[in-house]
């Protein structure tokens, strides 16, 4: 039996809950509606998103569909329920069946979408039963495994981006995509589908900002600036994570060492430009860039600067082959020099603070850079 849009939630004694925190101090008692929010209710619901994401979990919100259930009825769904896993609970859906059984009056709209999340929710156990009775089991193979991994992994980021957007979409530190990416185990090689996918949603959000699409502007009026410009931010953390990821991964797939191999050897294949002799500068050895966590380069050909930084989930960057692994990849970047004799010169010269300043004050297009090393690559300072 499944409720209608337009049928009001059925009122039952409901047990109060009783957040185990100091902090309902300032956060407050849990919403009861004894006013139903009329003018300003997208903030009232937005703040009470708020009160339950702090105190509550994926087990209490899967208790709470489970009262909302009991209560109108619906012992089959209960039973469904118990075969979702967490991944597939959504905690918003969590939150509005609590929501409307304490006292909220649910308009035509929200009813409407508390029944298609919880049909969504449910379909993934009855999609499951259909198959497992009509079909026979397939063998897995370990492309069908990795290809799970992944979209279980988007699936949480987007239940993260969810809880984020409901909570005021107010980027903090504590929101960190890589620890769920990480705890997936995704394969390295299909990270970039992840990466792909938000960089869509990333454009479009921009766009938004920008104004320059009417009809994208009316379908995001219910946020403000400040929220579509924290939006934007969580798409470039997620981005930067996958990045992140690829590289945490490389250093992670280094073999087993019997003995320590000195940094001489294992740079030993590193290209690079021992010494510019127009302009009478000479470089350091690649060995200078294993198991470091800042760089200066030079590309005497394209006339590059390169400031290479340590990804900060690894920590320090080193050599593998003809490439440095284990570095960020969105905050290792490269500028054009236009007077190489007196720029290169200052690096050489400078430490860590002034370096930064000397790149700084550069006034050429900054882009990314890849970490190979090439015949014409100069290596200035390593920390």
């Amino acid at each position: 039996m499944k409720t209608t849009a337009t049928a009001q939630p059925v009122r039952a004694t409901v047990r109060p809950l009783n957040p185990r925190s100091a902090d309902t101090k300032f956060m407050g008692d849990e919403p009861t509606w004894r006013v139903q929010p009329i003018y300003d209710r997208i903030s009232q619901l937005t703040k009470a998103f708020s009160w339950y994401n702090y105190f509550y979990g994926k087990k209490d919100a899967r208790d709470m569909v489970v009262s909302y259930l009991e209560t109108h009825g619906r012992k089959n769904d209960v039973r469904l329920l118990r075969g979702v896993p967490d991944s597939a609970l959504r905690l918003t859906t969590g939150w509005m069946c609590r929501m409307s059984q304490v006292g909220l009056d649910l308009t035509e709209a929200e009813q409407i979408q508390l029944d298609n999340m919880l049909a969504d929710t449910l379909g993934t156990t009855q999609q499951a039963e259909v198959e497992k009775t009509d079909t026979a089991p397939a063998r897995q193979t370990i492309q069908d495994r990795l290809r799970e991994k992944l979209t279980e992994c988007a699936g949480e980021l987007e239940g993260l981006f969810d809880d984020f957007v409901v909570s005021g979409a107010k980027m903090s530190a504590d929101i960190k995509p890589i620890t769920i990416i990480r705890g997936k185990n995704v394969a390295p090689q299909m990270v970039n589908e992840i990466a792909t996918d938000w960089k869509r949603k990333l454009v479009e959000f921009e766009t938004v900002i920008g104004g320059k699409d009417a009809q994208l502007a009316e379908g995001y009026s219910n946020f403000t600036k400040i929220q579509m410009r924290g939006i934007v931010k969580f798409c470039e953390a997620v981005i930067n994570d996958c990045g992140a990821y690829v590289q945490i991964k490389k250093v992670d797939r280094k073999p087993r060492k019997a003995k320590a191999i000195s940094p001489e050897k294992r740079a030993a294949k590193f290209k690079f430009q021992a010494e510019i002799v127009d302009l009478k500068i000479k470089g350091l050895a690649p060995a200078n860039l294993v198991d470091k966590s800042e760089a200066w380069l030079y590309d005497s050909k394209k006339r590059k600067l390169i400031h290479v930084v340590a990804d900060s989930h690894v920590g320090t960057f080193t050599v593998k082959s003809n490439s440095i692994i284990g570095f960020s990849t969105a905050e290792s970047v490269q500028k054009t020099v236009r007077k190489p004799a007196d720029i290169v010169r200052a690096m050489q010269a400078a430490g860590k603070p002034a370096a930064r300043k000397i790149y700084k004050d550069l006034t050429t297009t900054e882009t990314q850079f890849n970490g190979r090393g090439t015949e014409n690559l100069v290596i200035l300072k390593a920390w």
